[in-house]
């Protein structure tokens, strides 16, 4: 809390102290005892020393931590040269020098106890103007000095306060010729304590002004002390003097009062210190255990997760990012993951990565790495910058997953059937040809079923062939798009694949025009619509609506038909390859795997929403154009 409004203490101090200077000065014009000293027999305070006390009162409500300004040097220069004008002609008794008798003159030579300003308020003046042009300094020794200094000050104030309160007058007067003031002292108390906690970069001001726990306790101790003993003392003397009692039994109460009182004092800060460290310790309790329990979830995870420096090190990682990797917690701890797991000619990519991470940029993405025992793995990276409560990133987590597998069973999927459809494709061709070359009419009813029979499976393999083939490249080629008009092409599907004796109803709104590849697209609306049909073609009056709508921004296909439909269970799989549901319907299960991997190449979505006996309705989306 002190730390916080050390500042606004500084503030105040000034104002008070300028408060004091001004109304001194306000006493000399009108005579006014209580505001020159706090009684007759007290010395006043010499009007040029509340000008000066005013300056630094100035000074301190000008005084900037970040620089120095020309006020504060000013007003710095100031107090020092007052200071050192007057040191020196009290010194070399050179009254040339003096100019404390100018102001209000008559006044202060024809006051009962000497006015002037006192030697000792000159050296403290030449102190606290040398404290004040030296706090800007970053220079060890200066800012040593400096508190040492400050520190001078206030001991000279606070043992002249003490020659007051217990009628020591060599605490406050110089060979009897003349006396610093009460009021001043108490001033000077004031500014040390405010030049003293003016730059707290270094020592005792550093400590004195921490938020620590030590701080808070120097603090309250300080300020105990200079108070309380002083206090009792002065209660002790004025009992000695009223003869309350004796010296003796003065130093026994004094000693037994101010025993009793520190005692308790501990007793309550010990009391507190129990307390928070009982706070603590069950804080720590309960940190450690959600620490444990953090790791203990981390460390069950299959995915690697690990912590990374911007410096490419790794600060923390799991036992799975250890299995994964081939390396040991002890091998990756403090090292630089890059250069352990990817080739020298790749890494340059990973350092340009590390810049997207420290401006706090997400990334996903599969990479290649080569593990400990040099064999080749592809893993799924998933990093994101971590922040700190000032919300400046320091680190950065990474999750990686071992895809190797997975990637591989695509690709032999992929070659397979690629290869199986091409391969597949030619005798098919030639045996559905050599079908065709038959005449129906040389053949019985019985043969001319069989033939057809035998053309409509030939028909049926040449399709999924070809959907193996379209299937296996829309996973590697890559897709070059442009602005497309869909109303054209579902009109076009909607007309060839239309039954002449089609008695439904068929709905065609507006469809937005996407940038998306005309071919890939054509494929798409053609899979859905012949779905379409072939699943509402049992219905009485089969629906099929082909329509758009804007949600959130962004635009939405859908075809929607009042076929079979699919219960909770089929939907969970309705992408999959070569899944099938209904055997009276004729399919080979790639159609809406076709679907969706289009879709997933052009990076839209797609839903779907269905029931029983009540149709199904795909929902999807595409780049806009």
């Amino acid at each position: 809390m002190f730390h916080n409004y050390r500042i606004k203490y500084i503030r105040a101090s000034g104002i008070l102290i300028i408060t004091i200077g001004f109304f001194n000065l306000i006493g000399w014009q009108f005579d006014i005892t209580l505001l020159k000293s706090f009684s007759s027999d007290i010395t006043s305070m010499n009007p040029l020393t509340a000008i000066t006390f005013i300056a630094a009162g100035l000074w301190l409500n000008f005084y900037k931590e970040e620089k120095a300004n020309n006020k504060t040097i000013f007003l710095g220069i100031f107090v020092l040269l007052v200071g050192i004008l007057h040191s020196l002609a009290d010194f070399f008794s050179l009254e040339i020098l003096r100019f404390d008798h100018f102001i209000f003159q008559h006044k202060v030579e024809s006051s009962y106890i000497n006015s002037h300003l006192a030697p000792t308020t000159a050296v403290l003046f030449v102190l606290s103007g040398s404290i004040m042009i030296s706090s800007h300094s970053q220079n060890k020794w200066v800012l040593n000095f400096r508190q040492l200094l400050s520190i001078i000050v206030f001991a000279i104030g606070y043992s002249s306060v003490l020659g007051y309160l217990y009628g020591r007058d060599s605490a406050y007067r110089v060979e009897g010729v003349s006396t610093i003031a009460l009021s001043t002292a108490i001033v000077f108390l004031l500014l040390s304590v405010s030049l003293f906690l003016c730059n707290i970069m270094h020592g005792m001001p550093k400590l004195f002004a921490s938020i620590l726990e030590g701080s808070a306790l120097l603090r309250r101790v300080s300020f105990f002390m200079l108070v309380f003993p002083p206090f009792l003392g002065y209660l002790r003397i004025v009992g000695e003097k009223k003869g309350l009692y004796s010296t003796e039994i003065g130093i026994e109460l004094h000693t037994i009062i101010f025993t009793l009182v520190i005692f308790i004092l501990v007793y309550f800060y010990a009391n507190l210190l129990n307390n928070k460290q009982k706070a603590s310790i069950i804080l720590e309790h309960q940190l450690a255990e959600s620490e444990k329990k953090f790791k203990k979830l981390v460390a069950s995870l299959r995915e690697g997760v690990a912590s990374i420096d911007y410096n490419g090190k790794v600060v923390y990682c799991n036992p799975s990012y250890c299995t994964i990797l081939g390396y040991s917690e002890e091998e990756l701890v403090g090292s630089v993951v890059v250069e352990m797991i990817i080739p020298q000619d790749r890494r340059a990519i990973f350092l340009e990565r590390l810049k997207n991470r420290k401006q706090g940029i997400q990334e996903d993405y599969q990479t290649e790495v080569i593990r400990k025992d040099g064999e080749k793995i592809i893993i799924d990276i998933k990093s994101n910058a971590l922040f700190n409560e000032e919300g400046t990133s320091d680190a950065y987590v990474v999750s990686i997953t071992d895809i190797t597998d997975e990637i591989r069973k695509i690709e032999d999927i992929k070659a397979f059937s690629s290869i199986a459809a091409h391969d597949l494709n030619s005798p098919i061709n030639k045996i559905l040809t050599v079908v065709d070359l038959v005449d129906p009419s040389s053949l019985n009813e019985e043969n001319k079923e069989f033939l057809q029979m035998v053309r409509t499976t030939i028909v049926s393999m040449k399709t999924l062939t070809q959907d193996l083939l379209a299937f296996s490249r829309l996973g590697t080629q890559a897709l070059e798009k442009s602005s497309v008009n869909i109303n054209e092409i579902v009109q076009d599907i909607c007309k060839q694949q239309l039954p002449p004796n089609f008695t439904g109803q068929l709905s065609i709104h507006d469809l937005p025009d996407a940038k998306a590849n005309e071919g890939a697209v054509k494929q798409l609306f053609n899979n859905l619509i012949s779905n379409a049909l072939k699943y509402s073609s049992k219905k009485k009056i089969p629906e099929i609506e082909i329509g758009s709508y804007k949600k959130e921004g962004q635009i939405y296909y859908f075809v929607k038909d009042n076929g079979v439909g699919l219960n909770e269970e089929q939907m969970k799989t309705l992408f999959t390859p070569f899944k099938r549901y209904h055997s009276k319907f004729e399919g080979n299960g790639l159609g809406l795997a076709i679907v969706k991997r289009i879709i997933d190449k052009h990076g839209g979505n797609i839903f779907a929403e269905s029931d029983t006996d009540k149709g199904l309705t795909l929902h999807f989306t595409l780049s806009p154009s």
